[in-house]
């Protein structure tokens, strides 16, 4: 009987909830502020040398990362990106690796394949590539979940995307040389 309940239960606050959001469009805004990087994740990074962190996007580039009905989840992959340049340029200022607008290394970053995926749990999945200006980049994808709200999770796969770029060969290889 309580088994039944539970199940009836569940069905009326998944259907509240997916009542709650229809007709809702809301923008997801990330913060770099949010979460750090942890601790050891630049250990491999030298000290010294500038390096210059740009953005692939040169304008706002909204993009729909979570749909269902009629409620849809949308961001900013100019933005998104510009959180990973300051969680980036912040780690890597710690190492003493000066971010150098002027620098002759130079490292573009973008973020892209944003989605959200809605149930107990926010999910979301997203890229974030380096292009290096000696021609060879790096891709690395993330993922990550929050209970609470969509922009945590996706903060989270922010910070577990540049946590990973820091410790990539192919980033170690050019900002170490």
């Amino acid at each position: 009987m309580s088994i039944k309940w539970s199940r009836r239960f569940v069905r009326v606050v998944v259907a509240l909830l997916v009542g709650v959001l229809a007709g809702c469009a809301t923008t997801i805004v990330s913060d770099p502020d949010t979460f750090n990087v942890p601790a050891d994740a630049a250990k491999h990074l030298r000290a010294g040398g500038n390096v210059a962190l740009n953005n692939a996007y040169q304008a706002e580039t909204k993009v729909k990362i979570f749909t269902y009905g009629n409620s849809s989840w949308s961001g900013d992959l100019k933005q998104y990106t510009d959180t990973a340049i300051t969680m980036l340029g912040r780690e890597m200022q710690k190492k003493s690796v000066a971010v150098d607008p002027k620098a002759a290394k130079t490292v573009t970053l973008r973020v892209y394949d944003v989605s959200a995926t809605h149930g107990w749990v926010i999910e979301t999945v997203l890229t974030l590539e380096a292009q290096y200006g000696d021609g060879t980049k790096s891709t690395i994808k993330s993922e990550n979940s929050s209970p609470s709200d969509a922009w945590r999770a996706v903060d989270g796969s922010l910070m577990i995307a540049v946590s990973r770029l820091l410790g990539d060969d192919k980033f170690l290889a050019y900002v170490n040389n």
